[in-house]
C-alpha cells in the first residue's frame, strides 16, 4: 500500500497559481471561439482534383451500398479505414456537397483543440499560460490550415483527435496507475492508427511523457509500452507494404544518402523557421530535380546550421527538461517525414507540423510560467517569449484567415502553388490544365500541359491528359501522339491504352481499337470503360456474340450505374442483329423501363422494338411501337410504316 501512494506521488511540475474551473473553461471557450471564426473561410471552400478526387469525388467505392472495399482497400499507399468511414458518412450524408466534408474537418480541428488545451493542462500541471499559449497556436497557426481546409487531410484531423486522446487517458493511467486507463490509451492508439499510420510514433511519445513526469525507469515501465511497440510495428510493416505496392518508395531510390540528410536537415530548420515566421506556405515544397549533382546553397546552409546549433540544443536539453521534452515531442512526431527513408511529393510539407508542433509551443509558453530571470544565466527569457509570441498572434490570425482561401478551389489552389514555385512543379501545371480541361478552358488546359512537358518529358500522365483534350478539339492524330508517347514511357497504362483504342475507333481501325480495349482489361479486368468501348468495336466488326458479353460485364461491374439501360439497348440491337427477336423484346423492355423520361434514346428503343415485334409477327404491337417512336422523335422511314400498314404481310 505504501509502495502504491510512493507511485502516485512522483514529483509533477506544479504551477505556482491555480485558476478557478470557470476562468478555464471561459478561456477554453475563447480560443475554440478565435479557432472557428479564423477557419470560417474554409467551409466555403470546394472539393480539389488534388487526393480530393482519389478519395471522395471519383472515388466509385463512396458509391457502394456496403463498406467492404472502403475498409479493406488500401488507397494511395496508405491503408486508414477510419478515414475512409468518416469520408463515407459525408457521402451518405450530402452526396457530393463539400460543405458538409468541411464542417466535420473543422469540427473535428476544434475538438483537437480542446484536447491540446486539457492534455496541456494536465501535462504541465495546470500552468495557466503553458496551456493556453500552446492550445491557441495549435488552433490558429497557419501551418494547420492544409490540416483543416483540405477535404483529404481528414486523415490529419482524425488521427490526431484519437492520438491527443490517448495522451490524456495516459496521464490519467499515470496518476491512478490503474490497467482501464492503460488499455483505453492503447485502444485509443489503435483508433488513430486506423485514421493514418502515421500514429505510429505514439508508443515514443508515451516514453518522452514518461521522462518529463520524472518517472522512474523499470521493467514495468517497458512491459506496459510492449502491446503498444508491437501493434505499432505490425502497423509499420503494413504500411510500408502498401505503399510498395502503391509504388510511393520508389523515389527514395532517386537521391543518394548524402542528399536525404540534406533535405531532413533543410525541413527540420524550415519548420522551425516557419513556426515563428508562418510566410510563403505552400502546398508543395519541390525537391531538386533529380539530375542535379550539386543542390541548392540553401540545403548546405541549413546543414550547417543545425551542425551549428547543435551543441546548444544539446546544452539546453541537458539543463532545462522542458526544452529536451519539447524537442523530443517534436522530433518523435515529426521524424518519419524528414525524408530520411521515403520521398514523397515534398521536401516538407505544412500538415506535417500538425501534432509535432504541440512540442515547440508547450516548451516555449512554458517560460510564461516562469518567474522573471529564473534561468541560471539570469537571461530575460520571459519577455523575449512574450514578445515573439504576441506579435505571432495577430500575424497568423490573417494568414490562416488568407490561407483558408487559398483552398477554395482547385483553381485558386494550385494558382498559389504556381505562384510560389514558378516553373518548377510537374503536378501544379498538369492539375491545373485537368482543371481548365473539365471547365472547358481548352486552350488554357493545352498550354498548362504543355509547360509541365516543358518541365519533364516523362510523365506518362500529362501525354494523356494533353491526348484527352486534342482528341476532344477533333485533333485525332496529335491526339494519337500523345496516347503513344504515354504507352512509350508506361507501357502498362490501362486508361492511356483506353483512350489510344477510342481514337483506333474512330479512325476505323477496328481491330486495333480492340487490341487496345482487351489489352486494358488484361491488366485490369475490373476496369469498366474498355468493356463498352470494345463492345462497340466488336458490333461495328459483327462480332456479335462477343459485344453482348463485353455488354453484360460492364454492367456487371457497376449494377447501380443510372446509364446501365444503354448497354442493354445495345444488347437488344445485337440480338436483333443475330435474328433472336424475341430476346431482344426482352431487352427492349428493360432498356425503356430504364431510361428516364424524355431520353433521346427511347425514340429508338420503340422503333427497334417494333422491328422485333414485326419480325415475331406480332403487327399490333409493331404499329403500337412504331407510332411511339413517331412521337418520341424518331425518325421512321414511310415504307417501313406502309409495309406495317398492310394485312397479313410480313417483311
Amino acid at each position: 500500500m505504501q509502495r502504491r501512494r510512493g507511485k502516485q506521488h512522483q514529483e509533477r511540475p506544479k504551477s505556482r497559481r491555480i485558476a478557478p474551473r470557470g476562468h478555464w473553461l471561459l478561456w477554453l471557450g475563447a480560443i475554440l471561439v478565435v479557432t472557428f471564426v479564423v477557419y470560417l473561410p474554409s467551409l466555403d471552400n470546394g472539393f480539389l482534383n488534388w487526393d480530393d478526387n482519389q478519395y471522395v469525388t471519383e472515388n466509385p467505392a463512396m458509391a457502394q451500398p456496403g463498406l467492404h472495399d472502403l475498409l479493406t482497400v488500401p488507397l494511395g499507399g496508405n491503408y486508414h479505414p477510419l478515414t475512409m468511414l468518416s469520408l463515407a458518412l459525408n457521402y451518405r450524408l450530402s452526396g457530393l456537397d463539400p460543405a458538409s466534408y468541411h464542417w466535420l474537418n473543422l469540427l473535428l480541428h476544434l475538438a483537437n483543440t480542446a484536447l491540446v488545451f486539457l492534455f496541456v493542462r494536465k501535462l504541465s500541471g495546470d500552468r495557466f499560460w503553458t496551456t493556453v499559449v500552446t492550445s491557441v497556436f495549435f488552433g490558429i497557426h497557419p501551418t494547420h490550415v492544409e490540416s483543416v481546409a483540405w477535404i483529404s487531410e481528414r486523415k490529419d484531423v482524425l488521427y490526431a483527435f484519437f492520438y491527443l486522446i490517448a495522451l490524456i487517458v495516459y496521464l490519467r493511467y499515470l496518476d491512478t496507475r490503474r490497467s482501464p486507463w492503460l488499455i483505453l490509451t492503447l485502444l485509443a492508439f489503435v483508433l488513430s492508427l486506423a485514421s493514418k499510420p502515421a500514429a505510429v510514433v505514439l508508443p515514443l511519445t508515451l516514453l518522452a511523457i514518461d521522462y518529463f513526469r520524472r518517472r522512474p525507469w523499470s521493467a514495468s515501465v517497458v512491459l506496459e509500452k510492449t502491446p503498444f511497440f508491437a501493434i505499432s510495428i505490425a502497423a509499420g510493416i503494413l504500411t510500408l507494404h502498401t505503399q510498395r505496392l502503391a509504388g510511393a518508395t520508389a523515389a527514395a531510390q532517386l537521391f543518394s544518402p548524402f542528399k536525404k540528410v540534406l533535405f531532413a536537415s533543410y525541413a527540420t530548420a524550415m519548420y522551425v523557421v516557419k513556426l515563428f515566421v508562418p510566410v510563403h506556405l505552400s502546398a508543395i515544397y519541390p525537391h531538386p530535380p533529380t539530375s542535379l549533382k550539386t543542390l541548392a546553397p540553401k540545403f548546405y546552409v541549413a546543414l550547417a546550421a543545425v551542425a551549428i546549433l547543435l551543441p546548444t540544443v544539446v546544452y539546453l536539453c541537458r539543463r532545462v527538461r522542458v526544452v529536451l521534452f519539447g524537442l523530443a515531442f517534436f522530433f518523435i512526431n515529426i521524424f518519419l517525414v524528414l525524408q530520411l527513408f521515403t520521398i514523397g511529393g515534398s521536401v516538407m510539407a505544412d500538415r506535417y507540423t500538425y501534432l509535432p508542433y504541440i512540442g515547440l509551443f508547450f516548451a516555449l509558453a512554458w517560460w510564461l510560467d516562469e518567474p522573471p530571470g529564473s534561468t541560471a544565466a539570469r537571461l530575460p527569457v520571459k519577455p523575449l517569449m512574450a514578445g515573439v509570441l504576441l506579435l505571432l498572434f495577430p500575424f497568423s490570425l490573417v494568414q490562416t484567415w488568407r490561407r483558408c482561401d487559398v483552398w477554395q478551389n482547385t483553381e485558386t489552389f494550385w494558382n498559389d502553388t504556381i505562384q510560389k514555385y514558378p516553373g518548377q512543379i510537374v503536378d501544379a501545371y498538369n492539375n491545373r490544365g485537368y482543371y481548365y480541361h473539365s471547365v472547358n478552358r481548352v486552350n488554357e488546359a493545352l498550354a498548362d500541359y504543355d509547360l509541365a512537358l516543358a518541365l519533364n518529358s516523362k510523365v506518362p500522365r500529362t501525354w494523356m491528359n494533353k491526348g484527352l483534350v486534342l482528341a476532344e478539339l477533333g485533333r485525332r492524330d496529335s491526339a494519337l501522339i500523345c496516347f503513344n508517347r504515354a504507352l512509350e514511357l508506361e507501357p502498362n497504362r490501362t486508361d492511356a491504352l483506353n483512350n489510344r483504342g477510342g481514337i483506333r475507333l474512330q479512325k476505323g481501325d477496328l481491330a486495333g481499337a480492340a487490341d487496345d480495349f482487351s489489352r486494358a482489361i488484361e491488366i485490369k479486368a475490373d476496369f469498366y470503360s474498355p468493356y463498352v468501348n470494345r463492345a462497340i468495336a466488336y458490333f461495328a466488326m459483327g462480332e456479335y456474340e462477343k459485344s453482348i458479353a463485353d455488354r453484360r460485364r460492364a454492367i456487371e461491374l457497376r449494377p447501380n450505374n443510372s446509364t446501365n439501360y444503354r448497354d442493354v439497348g445495345a444488347i437488344a440491337e445485337a440480338l436483333l442483329r443475330l435474328n433472336r427477336p424475341r430476346e431482344a423484346v426482352a431487352e427492349y423492355d428493360k432498356a425503356i423501363q430504364g431510361a428516364p423520361p424524355g431520353d433521346g434514346s427511347l425514340g429508338g428503343y420503340y422503333l427497334n422494338r417494333s422491328r422485333a415485334w414485326w419480325a415475331l409477327r406480332d403487327r399490333t404491337k409493331a404499329i403500337s411501337d412504331a407510332e411511339e417512336a413517331q412521337r418520341l422523335g424518331a425518325t421512321v422511314d414511310p415504307a417501313y410504316l406502309r409495309g406495317l400498314g398492310r394485312a397479313g404481310e410480313h417483311p
